[in-house]
């Protein structure tokens, strides 16, 4: 009876230490805010975007025609996240604003029992091993070990990626700045349009012959090349058996000579 009170209590006393545990696993969020902004100079935005909390995990910067454009992604403490927002929003003109979070809780706890379980396998082939006799069963044991601990190396790797991805939001930041001087092109006119057309459908015409021609050439060229094999094996063959069957068929084909057989008449009747 003491034993099983024992039990039970330890069962209650792991349940209470457990609980906040898998609370605080399940309120793990993947938090992502991405923002894009219109602002007069890329530079001093992103002068200002350096000194806000956080770190830049990449940035990138590009100048085309019409635009010059800053791409960054950040991230920030939770405590520091709205005050960074604030701050994004008023540096220009907002064009595009998202949020979203994903809860990584679940996931979490998924993979802590699948390693859980790798770990006791590891445990079960450890001693296995230890214990084996043979050279076979020691091979196979070792191979499954292997295969264990590469899995469970790999969940591993992933449980730390999802525990980084939750240490705080990540904000992806796109500046642009438009050139004052920069005028929209102007759409083309009718006659361009037909023109261009024009001169695609010659070329598209002229990329069809060209293929036409080169495919031809390949067959003939081919044909040309079977035709030589072909003479020559027949050319062979009439050497080595043709003219000994010729010869054999001419010879059963030749008439027969007829033999005239004269007869010796009686003197008598020829004097």
């Amino acid at each position: 009876m003491r034993l099983i009170i024992g039990c039970i209590l330890a069962v209650c006393c792991m349940a209470v230490f457990a609980i906040p545990v898998q609370g605080e696993t399940m309120r793990q969020l993947r938090q992502n805010y991405t923002i894009h902004i219109e602002v007069e100079c890329v530079d001093a935005a992103m002068e200002i975007i350096r000194q806000l909390p956080g770190h830049n995990l990449d940035s990138s910067a590009s100048v085309d025609t019409w635009h010059r454009r800053a791409e960054f992604r950040r991230r920030v403490n939770n405590d520091d996240f709205r005050h960074v927002q604030e701050v994004l929003r008023s540096l220009g003109d907002v064009t595009f604003e998202t949020e979203n979070a994903a809860h990584l809780g679940a996931r979490m706890l998924d993979l802590d029992v699948s390693i859980a379980v790798l770990e006791q396998e590891l445990e079960r082939l450890s001693s296995m091993m230890a214990a084996s006799t043979t050279l076979e069963v020691l091979i196979a044991v070792n191979d499954r070990l292997s295969i264990v601990s590469r899995n469970r190396d790999d969940l591993i790797g992933q449980r730390n990626v999802l525990q980084v991805e939750s240490l705080g939001p990540i904000i992806s930041i796109s500046l642009i700045e438009t050139f004052p001087d920069a005028q929209p092109i102007a759409p083309p006119g009718f006659g361009w349009r037909i023109a261009d057309r024009f001169s695609s459908s010659i070329s598209n015409t002229r990329t069809a012959a060209e293929a036409f021609i080169v495919n031809a050439v390949r067959f003939a060229t081919l044909l040309l090349i079977c035709a030589v094999i072909l003479a020559a094996v027949g050319f062979i063959a009439w050497r080595l058996f043709g003219r000994k069957m010729w010869k054999k068929i001419t010879i059963e084909k030749r008439p027969t000579p007829i033999v005239k057989q004269e007869v010796d008449e009686p003197k008598e009747a020829a004097e």
